[in-house]
């Protein structure tokens, strides 16, 4: 992609806009999303606190798995026969199989299914897609009540996920995998914890 002329030149593609987005839960276009953080990554860095350990020159260097932050979905609670707050409430019963409180973790993640995040173009092609693994609530809010606000209902989850695969619409992705294998694992130059 050149950028001579970027804001000059007439483009060939927009630019990516925050509010063209869509969130897939279970494979189903939830249409009542508002907002949603894509995926954070923290890289560990090892070896950082060996200046305070008496070491002249620490030997830093990233670390070898990187962590994965959570992120948070925000929807408006459509209400109704569709109700957002009620359909999450069913989950819980599933997952917890008539003893809620308690929930069967297995279930709970499958309850959700994949959970997949995309950017769109003004057309409504997607552009990039973010396919969280392994995902599931840690924190649900179903909102606020107030008499003297006209605001909607707004129900905001908190995801964590093991990993995600990325894909991007001209043949890139990035495919999380974990080692299958003992020869795998010592590919990895050993370090793999």
């Amino acid at each position: 992609m050149s950028i001579n002329g970027f804001w000059t030149a007439a483009p060939e593609n927009d630019p990516a806009r925050k509010f063209r987005f869509r969130i897939l839960l279970g494979g189903e276009f939830a249409w009542w999303a508002k907002s949603c953080d894509k995926p954070k990554v923290n890289i560990p860095v090892y070896g950082k606190d060996e200046y305070y350990l008496g070491s002249g020159l620490p030997d830093v260097k990233p670390g070898e798995i990187v962590d994965f932050q959570p992120i948070t979905m925000t929807f408006v609670d459509p209400a109704g026969t569709n109700s957002f707050a009620s359909e999450l409430i069913a989950n819980f019963g599933f997952a917890g199989a008539e003893c809620f409180p308690r929930i069967d973790g297995a279930k709970f993640k499958e309850v959700f299914g994949n959970v997949s995040i995309e950017t769109i173009d003004s057309k409504g092609d997607w552009n990039e897609r973010w396919t969280l693994n392994g995902a599931f609530p840690t924190s649900v809010d179903f909102g606020s009540l107030d008499y003297g606000s006209d605001e909607l209902v707004e129900i905001t989850m908190t995801w964590e996920y093991i990993s995600f695969n990325y894909e991007y619409y001209i043949e890139s992705s990035l495919v999380s995998k974990t080692p299958a294998s003992t020869s795998d694992i010592n590919k990895l130059d050993g370090g793999y914890t």
